[in-house]
């Protein structure tokens, strides 16, 4: 490495000591620095305490993939000392992730939110991601958005409950989101073909001890407390978050549906209101000791359990083709529910070198549900059948994932780094529903065998893959991949005393190429992937699924998987000198798709929503997203989007002597988003930010969406040292609102909710202990000093970096 070209990096730097207590920022020098006045990468940055907190770091910021990563920032030490004017010695080492070429990484750590805040409320403000009110991530549009969590798949965010995973894991646990647009062969498909949400946790790596309690509360009781903390001694740390809260969830809505029984259409009108308190308990602890100088072993554990107690009243008219009702009835719902997120894993490291490394990886996580509920109708207008006894109905699902993975990577050459592993994995999901009248006269309950249902899925994966990183020259890199995968299925048909497997095998190939060019690192980057969705639980399970009186749902064991191609071409860049930029143009093509199809129940006003495949889906789309500083008080940032989605299926039409026939029909949304951002720091000791976000309608499968938008309000001040109060508004105007629209041959259904509106909640939080020494130095000599990159970076003017990486990698 040339020294003359060297400079420093800019860093976000968290000084958290016992008499520093603040949030700050080390801004960047561009100037370059000489070998006298630079310590290396890997040497220790003394930084005055300041007597005001510098500016907070940009939470959502992704750096430009091409830069290369010679090209260091030195950091401010401008800043005066706190207090009696001592100095306080404060190591700036680490750097901000990096865009890599298969991915952005975007730091959310320094976002203005409160304390037991869910990884839900960040999350919606990275770029092209929205998160509706049940915790549905979307990416670009895309539902089938998958969440990893560092790098690997977990059972915590699959299945019914994925949503109450998310808005139930802690904020405070993440150090950064990677949003993963073409998945390489790095990523199985076993979990879905969308895109991939990778959830990147907090990482030790100050030595001393530091940690921070937090109390808040909302109106309505809402409100926690929290405690979050790391250790760092030597060969030993720790690092974890521990907290209860208490939460309300209220939503009201309606939903209307009409059903075409041939010569007249009947009408079903349902009003409800909800209102569901809940009690969390949440332990994130994470340790990991390094084994002689070469060996690393760590454990995480991910646990959160929660209860809800929910009142739930809703109002039902159908009509039967006439103006008077055909029943007209009240139902109060008195539901108990238990959910259980887990995940425990197991981590090894071996470095035989500063450029070879094996990681053994073993992971064991759950999402575990138990619902029942008790129902009681009062009739105004009872159908001529009579009225529905009163009933009670319960579900429990369960989804299990066991996997172990060994990841090998060695640097062969300057210009290649190879990388590649295995996994063999193994996932069950279960349920299991049931359903029993109450007899009127003796209390005794009976089940009702048409409404229960018993129905498992065991899966079992083995998987190779390759993921070679080359460095052309000075301007070209390229990531090519090969993933196989072998997936075995065994289903169980509990209530029919059957069985029945089957076995899949696929080659999922990937590429990323990138020309970079320039002192500011602008870089082209093209990628594309091949992915697999397979059916989840509920599309595969036979039996008919109680909802409630007016809509079921059923599956098929026979639905064939969907087999997604994806293509993007990204450019990034830095203008002014302090506003990145990043265009993406996309197509993504599914087919054939999955989704839900509504069908009457013969001589009733209730549907059953069916899992089924149909036609095929292109989905093509721009984003534009720009970021920047544009003084030491403003931080920007604004996502414009643009897709259009066309989808092909089969349409059965009726012809004028009454005789059914299908056709294939099209149909296509355009659906424009915005998501604006902008933090403030010009008060000292206080730190505003403002977010808002907007979706158009959008095409999901066979339903539409109306348009949405939201906007949240955060403030911090720190008022003391060691004090720091905040406050969030979230959905200032109140606008958080949901409506869609499914149409099928025969069945018209529109339904509308809102869910709890403006939500206001304060927390004070109380910062002690202090960091101290080199964070880069975990073991002292050893393999783990200095840079952990994983291969070549993108092209650049400043040459190769041995240190650096762009390829996948956690």
């Amino acid at each position: 490495m040339n020294p003359s070209k060297l400079v420093l990096r800019p860093l976000p730097a968290l000084l958290l000591g016992a008499l520093v207590g603040q949030l700050g920022l080390a801004h960047a020098q561009s100037a370059p620095a000489t070998p006298s006045t630079t310590p290396p990468a890997s040497t220790p940055v003394a930084v005055p305490a300041a007597s005001k907190p510098a500016t907070a770091p940009a939470s959502v910021t992704p750096t430009v993939s091409a830069r290369p990563a010679d090209e260091l920032k030195k950091p401010e030490q401008e800043a005066q000392a706190a207090g009696g004017g001592q100095m306080q010695t404060v190591t700036v080492v680490a750097e901000r992730p990096a865009e890599q070429i298969d991915r952005s990484t975007y730091d959310v750590k320094a976002e203005v939110v409160t304390p037991n805040a869910s990884a839900a409320d960040v999350i919606a403000n990275v770029p092209n991601v929205t998160v509706d009110q049940d915790g549905k991530v979307a990416i670009r549009g895309n539902q089938n958005a998958q969440i990893f969590v560092n790098g690997k798949r977990s059972a915590m965010f699959s299945g019914a409950n994925a949503g109450d995973a998310l808005n139930s894991y802690p904020a405070e646990a993440l150090e950064s989101v990677e949003v993963i647009t073409t998945p390489g062969a790095e990523f199985g498909s076993e979990g879905g073909s969308g895109p991939i949400l990778n959830l990147v946790t907090r990482r030790v790596r100050p030595q001393g001890s530091q940690g921070q309690v937090s109390v808040n509360v909302g109106q309505e009781g809402r409100g926690g407390t929290s405690l979050s903390g790391s250790y760092n001694d030597g060969r030993l740390q720790l690092e974890g978050q521990a907290g209860v809260m208490r939460n309300v969830n209220e939503r009201t809505g309606w939903s209307e549906t009409e059903t075409d029984v041939g010569n007249a259409v009947w009408t079903t009108r349902r009003e409800n209101d909800s209102r569901s308190p809940s009690r969390i308990v949440m332990l994130n602890p994470t340790i990991s000791y390094n084994i002689g100088t070469t060996d690393r072993a760590s454990a995480t554990l991910n646990f959160n359990h929660s209860e809800n107690e929910t009142g739930s009243n809703e109002y039902y008219r159908t009509y039967h083709g006439g103006a008077t009702p055909y029943e007209e009835y009240s139902r109060v719902i008195d539901r108990d529910s238990e959910r259980t997120f887990y995940q425990l894993a197991l981590g090894y490291e071996r470095k035989f070198s500063a450029t070879e490394k094996l990681n053994f990886d073993l992971r064991s996580s759950g999402n575990l549900a138990d619902t029942d509920s008790r129902n009681r109708n009062s009739y105004v207008i009872a159908p001529p059948t009579g009225a529905r006894p009163e009933s009670t109905n319960g579900n429990e699902t369960t989804n299990r994932l066991t996997e172990f993975s060994i990841d090998y990577q060695k640097r062969v050459t300057p210009m290649f780094n190879f990388k590649g592993g295995v996994k063999v994995g193994r996932s069950t999901g279960q349920s299991d529903a049931d359903y029993f009248n109450i007899d009127p006269l003796t209390g005794e309950e009976v089940i009702d065998d048409d409404r229960a249902s018993a129905f498992r899925n065991t899966e079992r994966t083995y998987a190779v893959y390759v993921s070679p990183n080359l460095r052309i020259d000075e301007h070209w890199a390229v990531l090519p991949g090969l993933r196989y995968e072998r997936v075995e299925r065994h289903i169980d048909y509990i209530n029919q005393d059957n069985s029945a497997s089957d076995a899949t095998r696929k080659l999922l190939p990937s590429l990323h190429v990138q020309y970079g060019w320039g002192e500011r690192g602008a870089a082209i980057t093209g990628g594309y992937s091949r992915r697999i969705s397979r059916p989840q639980l509920s599309d595969i399970n036979p039996n008919l699924q109680y909802v409630d009186d007016q809509n079921y749902t059923q599956g098929d064991p026979r639905l064939a998987p969907t087999r997604n191609d994806k293509y993007e071409l990204k450019y990034t860049d830095t203008w002014l000198t302090w506003l990145n930029a990043n265009l993406s143009v996309y197509r993504e093509k599914d087919s054939p798709l999955l989704g839900r199809f509504l069908t009457p129940v013969p001589g009733s006003t209730a549907v059953v929503s069916e899992a089924v495949n149909f036609g095929a889906r292109t989905n093509d789309g721009i984003s534009i997203n720009l970021q920047g500083r544009p003084t030491r008080e403003v931080n920007l940032s604004g996502t414009v989007g643009f897709r259009r989605v066309q989808q092909s299926y089969l349409a059965t039409l009726t012809n004028a002597d009454g005789a059914r026939y299908s056709v294939e029909t099209e149909r296509a949304r355009n659906t424009p988003t915005l998501q604006l951002r902008a933090q403030y720091s010009g008060i000292p000791n206080h730190q505003l930010q403002v977010n808002g976000n907007y979706t158009g309608r959008a095409l999901n499968g066979l339903y539409e969406t109306d348009s949405n938008w939201q906007a949240h309000l955060s403030w911090s001040w720190r008022f003391a040292p060691q004090w720091t109060l905040r406050t969030s508004v979230r959905d200032v105007f109140d606008s958080n609102v949901n409506r869609l629209t499914q149409v099928s041959d025969t069945v018209r259904q529109v339904s509308y909710s809102e869910q709890q509106g403006r939500t206001f909640t304060v927390a004070l939080s109380y910062s002690f202990g202090g960091v101290s020494g080199d964070p880069g130095l975990r073991n002292n000599p050893g393999m783990f000093r200095g840079p952990q990159g994983d291969g070549p970076r993108g092209p650049g003017p400043g040459g190769f970096n041995p240190g650096g990486g762009f390829g996948p990698g956690m």
